[in-house]
C-alpha cells in the first residue's frame, strides 16, 4: 500500500502549531530546560518561527546579518561554512579516506608480503589461500563484529555530517592508496606504512570536532547542544532555529513510533524518557522485535549486503592479481619478485582514478528518482560488465584481453556502482529508521557490510585457485550472479518512496507489512510490460481501450 495524501502531511512538525501555540511551546521549554544562561527566549521563538516557515523570512523581525545567513546557507560552498563544521566535514571525509586507501594498499601489497614472508619451500599463493587471505580481511572480519556495536554511539554523530557524497571520499583515499604503491615503486614494506598517514590525520582531526548536537540532546543537555550548534553554524539564530527544530523532531517521532497521534510532544520532553528507559540491549531488543523497525533492518541490510554482492571489492582487493591475470598468457601470477608488475600498477592506478571520478556525480544525482531506482540500474548495469568480463578473460590473445578487461573493469563496471550501489547503501541505511534508533540500526547495517566485506577478501583467492586456468572467468561469472540475486532482493523487498519523506511518511512506509510492498512492486513491473506491449501494437484500438 503507498502511502497516500502525502502531500497533506506536514514533513516539518512545527507546522502543526499555530504561531501563538508555538511561541508558548518555546517559551515552555525554554523554561523546563534553563537555557537563559546562553539565549534569549526572543532569538529562541524567532529561531523557531524560522524552523516553521523556512521561506518566510521577510514577515520576521531579521538584522541583515540574520537574514543573510539563513539567505546563503544553501548556496554556501564549503569555503563558507564555519570554521568547526569544515573541520567536521574534513574529519568525516578522513575517515572515508583512511578505510578506502588502506584497501587499496592492501591490495597492492599483498603479494609483495606474502612473497617474502613465506617460510622456505611454502608459496603462500597456493598453500595457504585461506590464512592469508584471514590476514588480509582481519580489518574488516574485526571491525564488522567488535567495532560497529563499540561504537555504536559515535554513529549518532556519524550520520549527521555524513554527506551524500561520502563514497566520493572513500574512493579519494583508493586512489591515492594506488598511487602510493607508483609513488613508492611498488615497495610492499612502505606501501602498507602510508596507509597510517590519514589515519594520523584522522586521530588529531577527531579533538578538534565539537560535540553532537543530537547526542547532548539525547542526554537532556539542551545548553550543551545549543553552544555546539552555533559552533556549528556560526550564528546565533541558526543555532536557535536548528535546536529546536531538531528537539521537535525527535520529541514527535517517538510519539509516532508507536502508532499514535502526535499529541504530547511540544510540552515535554518524551524522547529523553524514551532513552533513560531504554538502554542499548533494550534497543537492541526492539530493533529486531517492533514490526516498524524490522522491516527497516530488512530494507537496509539487504542494501548493504548489495555493495558487496556486486562484486566491487573484489577489484578493490584483489585487482592486483584480476589485472595480472589478464596481462599474462598462463593467468598465474608472477611470484619471482615481490613487487607486482610495472603495467598492473598502472592498471590500478587508472581503477582508484576512475572509483574516484565515477562517484563524483552521485553527489548530484543521488536523490534522482529515488534511491531505489538507482541502486537498480546500477546492479543490472555491473551485471552486464561482469558478464562481458567473464567472458574476456577466456580470450588467449593477450593484448586484446588485457584491452578489453581494463576498459569494461575501470572503465563500464566502475560507472555503474559509481552511480548507484556505491553511493546509495549508506545513505539509505541513515534514513529509514527511526530516530531514537538509528545510531543501532546504523551500526547493524554498517557490521553486514563489513561482514560481507571480510568473508569476500577471505574466500575469494581460495575460490580463483579451486577454478584454476579460468578462476578470474568463473568469479566474474559468479558475482554476475550474485549481482542478479541483489537485483531481485532489493527489486522485492526495498520500499520505494524514501528520499526526501517526512517523518509520518517514513512510518507509514515500514509500518506497511512487507508483502504489500512485494506485491506493489510486481504489479508496477506487470504493468510496465502492459505498458510497452501496447506501445508495441498500436494499431489494436480494441485492445488499447480494453487496458485503458
Amino acid at each position: 500500500m503507498r502511502v497516500k495524501n502525502s502531500a497533506r502531511r506536514p514533513r516539518n512538525p512545527l507546522l502543526l502549531r499555530t504561531p501563538d501555540e508555538l511561541e508558548d511551546d518555546v517559551r515552555k521549554f525554554y523554561d523546563r530546560n534553563h537555557l537563559q544562561d546562553v539565549i534569549d527566549v526572543e532569538l529562541l521563538i524567532k529561531g523557531a518561527r524560522i524552523a516553521q516557515e523556512p521561506d518566510n523570512l521577510y514577515t520576521l523581525d531579521l538584522t541583515p546579518a540574520e537574514f543573510k545567513a539563513i539567505k546563503d546557507e544553501k548556496e554556501s560552498g564549503f569555503w563558507q561554512q564555519s570554521k568547526d563544521l569544515k573541520v567536521t566535514i574534513l574529519t568525516t571525509a578522513c575517515a572515508a579516506i583512511t578505510q578506502g586507501w588502506q584497501q587499496s594498499t592492501i591490495n597492492a601489497g599483498s603479494g609483495g608480503w606474502k612473497h617474502d614472508l613465506q617460510p622456505k619451500g611454502e608459496d603462500w599463493t597456493h598453500d595457504h589461500l585461506l590464512l592469508a587471505g584471514f590476514i588480509d580481511a582481519a580489518p574488516w572480519l574485526s571491525g564488522s563484529i567488535i567495532c560497529s556495536i563499540l561504537c555504536t554511539f559515535l554513529l549518532v554523530y556519524l550520520w549527521i555530517f555524513l554527506p551524500s557524497d561520502s563514497n566520493t571520499y572513500q574512493y579519494s583515499g583508493v586512489f591515492v592508496g594506488f598511487a602510493c604503491d607508483w609513488i613508492v615503486n611498488r615497495q610492499w614494506r612502505v606501501l602498507l606504512g602510508t596507509a597510517s598517514i590519514p589515519a594520523l590525520i584522522l586521530l588529531f582531526l577527531v579533538f578538534l570536532c565539537p560535540e553532537s548536537p543530537r547526542f547532548l540532546i539525547r542526554r537532556g543537555d539542551y545548553i550543551g547542544a545549543y553552544v555546539s550548534l552555533r559552533q556549528l553554524r556560526g550564528t546565533d539564530i541558526q543555532a536557535a532555529r536548528d535546536l529546536y527544530y531538531i528537539h521537535s523532531q525527535l520529541q514527535v517521532e517517538t510519539e509516532m513510533f508507536d502508532g499514535e497521534r502526535p499529541q504530547n510532544w511540544y510540552n515535554q520532553e518524551i524522547y529523553q524518557e524514551r532513552v533513560r528507559e531504554t538502554g542499548f540491549l533494550k534497543r537492541l531488543v526492539i530493533l529486531f522485535s517492533h514490526p516498524r523497525n524490522q522491516r527497516a533492518c530488512v530494507a537496509a541490510f539487504l542494501v548493504m549486503a548489495s555493495q558487496q554482492l556486486c562484486g566491487i571489492n573484489v577489484l578493490s582487493f584483489y585487482s592486483s592479481r584480476l589485472f595480472n591475470g589478464a596481462t599474462t598468457q598462463d593467468k598465474i601470477p608472477d611470484t619471482s619478485d615481490s613487487r607486482q608488475p610495472a603495467n598492473v600498477t598502472w592498471l590500478n592506478f587508472g581503477f582508484g582514478l576512475a572509483n574516484f571520478l565515477f562517484t563524483i556525480p552521485a553527489y548530484r544525482y543521488i536523490d534522482w528518482r529515488g534511491r531505489r531506482l538507482l541502486l537498480l540500474i546500477s546492479l543490472a548495469g555491473m551485471f552486464l560488465s561482469l558478464l562481458a568480463i567473464g567472458f574476456f578473460f577466456r580470450i588467449e590473445a593477450n593484448t586484446v584481453r588485457l584491452a578489453l578487461v581494463s576498459t569494461f573493469a575501470i572503465g563500464f563496471f566502475t560507472f555503474f556502482y559509481g552511480i548507484g550501489a556505491g553511493p546509495v547503501p549508506f545513505t539509505f541505511s541513515a534514513e529509514v529508521f527511526p530516530l531514537a534508533f538509528r545510531e543501532v540500526g546504523m551500526s547493524f547495517s554498517v557490521m553486514v557490510n563489513f561482514l560481507g566485506l571480510g568473508l569476500l577478501v577471505l574466500l575469494v583467492p581460495k575460490l580463483t585457485e579451486a577454478w584454476g586456468k579460468y578462476g578470474e572467468s568463473n568469479l566474474c561469472f559468479l558475482f554476475m550472479g550474485l549481482n542478479a540475486l541483489a537485483f531481485v532482493l532489493v527489486f522485492l523487498f526495498v520500499p520505494s518512496g524514501t528520499a526526501k519523506v517526512g517523518l509520518e511518511e517514513m512510518n507509514q512506509i515500514f509500518n506497511t507489512k512487507m508483502s504489500v510492498h512485494i506485491k506493489e512492486h510486481v504489479v508496477s513491473l506487470g504493468s510496465l510490460c502492459g505498458q510497452r506491449k501496447l506501445e508495441d501494437e498500436p494499431h489494436n484500438l480494441q485492445q488499447f481501450n480494453d487496458h485503458a
